[in-house]
């Protein structure tokens, strides 16, 4: 069935709460996990799944993913025309350049879903932790003869509000509401303190999708919800939650949702199901990398049967001189740790440490050297920042906001690129 389907990852968000690691580079570009991009997990789930036509849409800040899927993806995928990941940079077109939504960005490459014979369109966003066989959604998909098929998952209420879309289903996991970032999330039945939300993955008829993607360019662009929601046939966001899946709703066409709890995977274990993480913010981000580092992870990223596939940008080995030493940590390719010792954190490619140094709690983005007798505590270090001999960061709280470095996070200290000390 995998060659029946073609994938569209959405990978051009701003991503503008993650500042200042979003400032140069788009959210799915950021590093995760020592050595992977975010986009890696969109990407290593399909892959893994069987599903080879990818379209990877991009369009803020697009060099450095550019670069990575370049190196790192492209050799994965043969050649012919049931096989291949292409980039779709935003370009001029007759509708315009720069896309206003998700939709929107889609539309302007609607051409290429259109010549492809494939039946069933996946939608996935590119800036989620999670591993999933899509397969398992496609099929049950197909059962159920739908027109779109939401992939949910539950999440407490006072997280779900004002950030993810909100679905309401039947005992047939039908889709009998959708409500996207509402303030008060209806909760799930039986459960007050949880509702279903959509993970941002969707499985799409393609005549649907490519039928009301059509409908929706024609309308007026407004960034108001009131106003969407009080003439939804005249105005949209051009953004699937806020308008794609609300048509299918009010157009009468079936609409499923896909319990990720179901899903599972070769080689992973009973409590690694219903793990998926938004790293919408740097705490959300920071927990997340906390996470796959600890001795226990919820997530096994060391699955030889689901490998997380990426680019690996180092050569170079791991070396530890004389003491060095790193602890519930992990430590990329090219890293050097002299006389040192880092503990429960990570550091991302070619990054050195130099002797009497104490690294903890922290994530490093790769690229840095760390002088001697310095102390990090619970922050995080932007690619390429240099912190010298003796000097603190996450210590000392007065001295660490008049140097700016909790500007975008009150909780946790965050060194940008290009800081000099």
């Amino acid at each position: 069935m995998s060659e029946k389907i073609v994938s569209v990852v959405l990978a051009g968000g701003k991503g503008s709460r993650l500042h200042p690691l979003t400032k140069t580079r788009a959210k799915p570009s950021i590093p995760f996990g020592g050595i992977y991009r975010v986009v890696d997990f969109a990407l290593s789930n399909l892959y893994n799944s069987g599903i080879r036509k990818i379209y990877v849409l991009t369009q803020f800040e697009p060099r450095s993913l550019h670069r990575h899927i370049k190196y790192g993806w492209y050799p994965k995928f043969g050649v012919g025309s049931n096989e291949y990941l292409m980039v779709l940079p935003t370009r001029e077109t007759s509708f315009g350049g720069w896309a206003q939504g998700t939709a929107e960005s889609v539309f302007h490459n609607i051409d290429y879903l259109r010549d492809d014979d494939s039946g069933i369109v996946n939608v996935f966003g590119a800036d989620h932790i999670y591993l999933m066989d899509v397969s398992q959604m496609n099929d049950f998909h197909a059962r159920k003869n739908a027109d779109l098929t939401i992939s949910a998952i539950p999440v407490k209420r006072e997280l779900a509000a004002k950030t993810f879309g909100v679905i309401e289903v039947d005992s047939n996991w039908q889709v009998k509401g959708f409500e996207e970032k509402p303030e008060n999330p209806k909760p799930m039945p039986g459960d007050k303190e949880h509702c279903l939300v959509s993970m941002g993955n969707y499985a799409f008829d393609k005549g649907k999708l490519l039928e009301e993607l059509n409908k929706d360019i024609k309308k007026e662009f407004s960034g108001d919800v009131d106003t969407i929601k009080g003439d939804p046939e005249h105005f949209s966001k051009h953004d699937f939650g806020f308008d794609i899946i609300p048509a299918f709703m009010r157009e009468g066409k079936k609409v499923f949702a896909y319990n990720f709890m179901d899903n599972s995977i070769p080689g992973a274990k009973e409590n690694e199901k219903g793990y998926w993480r938004d790293i919408g913010s740097i705490e959300q981000f920071y927990e997340a990398n906390m996470e796959v580092r600890s001795s226990k992870p919820p997530i096994n990223l060391s699955n030889p049967q689901w490998e997380v596939l990426t680019y690996l940008s180092s050569p170079r080995v791991v070396k530890f001189e004389g003491k060095g030493c790193a602890l519930e940590s992990i430590v990329a390719n090219g890293c050097v740790i002299i006389d040192s010792t880092v503990e429960k954190s990570i550091l991302s490619y070619n990054t050195i440490v130099n002797s009497n140094t104490k690294i903890q709690d922290s994530i490093l983005l790769g690229n840095n050297e760390i002088g001697k007798s310095a102390l990090i505590k619970g922050a995080i270090l932007e690619k390429g920042v240099i912190v010298p001999d003796k000097e603190t960061v996450g210590l000392e709280r007065e001295k660490d906001e008049k140097r700016g470095f909790y500007e975008y996070s009150k909780k946790i200290p965050i060194v940008p690129k290009e800081y000099e000390f």
